[in-house]
């Protein structure tokens, strides 16, 4: 049995100076350093005044909507800000691969890996048991503490019963993770894997360790592949990408960012020290990658671990040039880059930065600039490569009309290598012509509801957006929550009107279908499009219950009537605008359109910090 095509289909990110897609690429196609001095905020936060290291910030790492998670104040307070923002981030990903399918809630066997190292908000908890003692501690506390309940938690909040685990390699832990999601569907039934990966500075411990280990650089910048390179910036963010068989993907009308062609993993054995590489580990890793005989001479781009320390950075460009021979490339080049030079170290979360970095050079045909290499490190001795520093942005066509197909690597500390070989995604499939198409939305809160509603707005005036795939991504592969409205929106998908919203939250279980000489008819029809129970009935409808009349004949106070004139989809788009759960398949059915990547959930978010 041939191992099953395995493609990525969810992709969601919190980085420096980036909370979206667009954002992240922006900062990377412009050549922009976010990495800062520690913040005034961060270091009030941290309680570390004389903390003035330069590090890659995310803002708001205090901040999360536990509510939305059902999640009390208490128990959020006392957890770590690392699983706080990957199930924010989880959310928006498995939501972006569309898992969260309207209405359904099976169990699924996907498996759930997740890349986590240190927890260095665990201090404060055990300072402030130390403190004030563990009569106000919130029961899951440990859980919350440990890298093991971040897996767990998303597999209990999505329902996913494949194999679940936290990976700590070090540096290379997320694409090693990503490696075990990709084993997971090969060799374990799984039809899919959500993987994610994070690394936060809640307090000052990881980046003096690192200072005092000799990983990071005294200078401001991270210099990649430069003679005066000298080590890295830390760097904080998390990144949480889905797997899923081809197969399935394709079926169920996934975006398709990019086609693993293949993987390897590896340790370095015996070196020098723990923490010193082995090249013949890395050169080995990359050589196991195209064993399987996928063709070395398609990759044009190579998104390196980039350790930007003067000896690391030739052992990595030697391990890669024993593959990439310079006489089977000719006169082609070969993109070298490194986000690090961008964001920072993100330590476990690393090669998911790397990653999401190589999924958009793909998809948007460039390849971004790696920043502040000046004189080119001899020691590199790429004139005897196919290689060459991507320090411009530049444009990258494809091959004989062949997909793009990049690769990315991550080196971790402790010597685990891992090499994966991505090719480009299929491009956007068109749907069904909608004449007037309907958008239905849901959320939470009503708050909730208006920012996505303006979120879409602003997206349109962006960019061109296919209106069947638009209508199909709100209506069957977004959950239905209690808050809902809906919107026509024109033939060039370009403005929304006619928005309604429901005047309360509900949701119905149950549809009372008044008596009458259409009832039978629309019995019938109801049936077929609601996910609920559907009767004839005069009965007053309970709180959780819908009456629906056929006609407009007396309706009775908070009837919902339906004009024989609408179409089915009017009549499921008024249902559903009532709380009612439609049954979105029949609009939308599998292997039409293609689900788009909308902007994330305007969660809610408040302070959740131990200040003492």
């Amino acid at each position: 049995m041939t191992d099953p095509s395995i493609v990525i289909t969810g992709l969601s990110l919190r980085l420096p100076g980036a909370s979206t897609q667009d954002e992240f690429w922006d900062l990377l196609i412009d050549g922009i350093d976010r990495t800062r001095p520690v913040s005034e905020e961060r270091r009030r936060l941290t309680r570390t005044p004389d903390w003035h290291d330069t590090i890659g910030e995310v803002e708001g790492i205090d901040l999360f909507d536990a509510e939305f998670f059902g999640i009390d104040d208490e128990e959020a307070r006392f957890m770590d800000p690392q699983h706080r923002m990957v199930m924010e981030l989880a959310y928006d990903a498995v939501c972006d691969a569309g898992l969260l399918e309207a209405g359904r809630n099976d169990a699924r066997r996907y498996s759930v890996f997740s890349a986590l190292c240190t927890n260095s908000y665990f201090p404060k908890v055990c300072r402030y048991m130390e403190d004030n003692g563990i009569g106000d501690l919130h029961p899951r506390t440990i859980m919350n503490s440990m890298n093991s309940a971040l897996a767990a938690r998303l597999s209990h909040q999505y329902n996913l019963t494949g194999p679940v685990m936290s990976v700590d390699t070090a540096c290379s832990s997320f694409l090693t993770a990503l490696s075990q999601a990709a084993d997971s569907i090969r060799h374990q039934d799984c039809e899919g894997s959500v993987v994610a990966g994070a690394n936060l500075l809640s307090a000052a411990y990881s980046s003096l360790l690192c200072d005092c280990g000799g990983i990071t650089t005294a200078h401001s910048h991270t210099r990649v592949f430069d003679e005066e390179a000298d080590g890295t910036l830390l760097g904080e963010g998390a990144v949480v990408c889905v797997l899923e068989r081809e197969d399935i993907a394709r079926q169920r009308n996934r975006k398709i960012y990019g086609r693993i062609l293949a993987d390897a993993i590896n340790n370095d054995g015996s070196s020098l020290n723990i923490m010193a590489p082995n090249p013949r580990g890395q050169a080995e890793v990359i050589r196991d990658s195209y064993s399987s005989g996928v063709d070395h001479t398609r990759i044009r781009y190579v998104e390196t671990h980039g350790t930007g320390t003067r000896i690391g950075d030739p052992i990595e460009v030697n391990a890669l040039s024993q593959v990439y021979r310079q006489e089977d490339f000719g006169d082609v080049k070969v993109g070298l880059g490194a986000v690090k030079s961008n964001i920072g170290h993100l330590l476990a979360a690393a090669g998911g930065a790397g990653l999401a970095k190589l999924l958009l050079s793909l998809e948007r045909g460039q390849m971004a600039p790696s920043l502040h290499m000046e004189t080119i490190n001899p020691l590199l001795e790429i004139e005897k490569t196919p290689f060459d520093v991507v320090t411009e942005a530049r444009p990258w066509p494809r091959v004989d009309d062949q997909p793009r197909v990049g690769a990315v690597t991550s080196l971790g500390l402790g010597g685990t290598n891992v090499h994966f070989v991505i090719e480009e995604g299929d491009g956007e499939r068109t749907g069904t012509h909608l004449p007037e198409p309907l958008l239905c939305f849901s959320a939470k809160t009503p708050e909730a509801l208006r920012r996505m509603i303006d979120d879409l707005g602003d997206y349109l005036k962006t960019r061109s957006v296919d209106p069947y795939n638009l209508a199909m991504t709100l209506a069957r592969f977004r959950p239905g929550y209690g808050w809902r409205a809906t919107a026509r929106i024109d033939s060039a998908a370009t403005r929304l009107s006619g928005l309604r919203f429901s005047a309360e939250e509900k949701t119905v279980r149950r549809v009372l279908l008044r008596p009458g000489p259409e009832a039978s008819a629309h019995e019938e029809i109801l049936r077929d499009m609601l996910s609920c129970k559907v009767r004839v009935s005069e009965e007053t409808p309970k709180s959780n219950q819908l009456a629906v009349s056929c006609n407009d004949t007396a309706p009775t106070d908070g009837t919902v009537v339906i004009d024989p004139r609408w179409t089915r989809h009017d009549i499921a788009a008024e249902l559903f605008l009532h709380g009612a759960p439609v049954d979105w398949e029949p609009f939308f059915p599998n292997g039409t359109g293609t689900i788009l990547s909308l902007t994330p959930y305007p969660f809610a978010r408040r302070q959740h910090w131990l200040t003492n």
